[in-house]
């Protein structure tokens, strides 16, 4: 099957918001942040892949990845690469994300992401509110990439 990867725009958020909600995944702030989103299409124009950014200074949290199970590992990191990208293109430095699954800490470990303490979070990141319900997760985890 033939899959396109672009960033968001607001003709996308409902098909966007949508997607996501049926993961059970909040869609809170998604208006606002529509460009700092990446999907993945198929070949009838639905939604099979997300990954989006929520920005704060020259930093980013990563947020809201939603893969369908149809997608092989390949396309995850093609995800990743562009999300990587579009952060540098808006500036950012330096990209975290919180995750609990130990396959994923394996996987974004390949992706050049290195796992932090909490410590290590800068402040202003502990503000999102996305960072802090994350951070209550059990076995939560930090991890760190610059660019």
């Amino acid at each position: 099957m033939f899959y396109q990867l672009k960033v968001a725009e607001s003709k996308d958020l409902s098909k966007l918001t949508a997607f996501v909600e049926k993961a059970g995944v909040n869609s809170e702030g998604f208006e606002d942040l529509i460009d700092y989103f990446v999907i993945m299409e198929n070949g009838e124009h639905e939604v099979v892949a997300c990954i989006g950014i929520e920005p704060m200074d020259e930093h980013g949290l990563l947020r809201s990845l939603v893969v369908s199970d149809k997608l092989k590992q390949a396309h995850i990191l093609t995800l990743f690469q562009s999300i990587q990208t579009v952060a540098e293109q808006k500036g950012m430095k330096q990209l975290f994300l919180v995750t609990n699954k130990e396959a994923s800490v394996q996987f974004l470990t390949l992706m050049g992401f290195k796992e932090i303490a909490r410590a290590s979070i800068p402040e202003h990141l502990l503000t999102l509110e996305h960072m802090r319900v994350s951070l209550e997760k059990t076995d939560a985890k930090i991890m760190a990439k610059s660019s």
